[in-house]
């Protein structure tokens, strides 16, 4: 397994549909992928990647977060 840094995700999420998954992608980058939740019998893909996005943006739209949020475009992808 490669280790990667950890990049703050500095935008909303959305959640984007395909045929097989869902994905929850940031809302100005719909090409970049937080997570993917596949679709598979028994499991609420879409319930589920719906709460991560919604749950997430409640804190990021929170004014208190302000403080932490970066001003200026994301770093590059490594």
């Amino acid at each position: 397994m490669s280790v990667r840094p950890s990049l703050q995700v500095n935008d909303r999420l959305q959640v984007r549909e395909e045929p097989d998954a869902y994905f929850v992608v940031l809302e100005h980058d719909e090409a970049d992928w937080v997570v993917k939740f596949d679709k598979t019998p028994g499991f609420a893909a879409c319930e589920w990647a719906t709460n991560m996005a919604e749950s997430y943006n409640e804190r990021y739209d929170d004014p208190r977060m302000d403080g932490v949020k970066r001003n200026g475009p994301a770093p590059p992808r490594l």
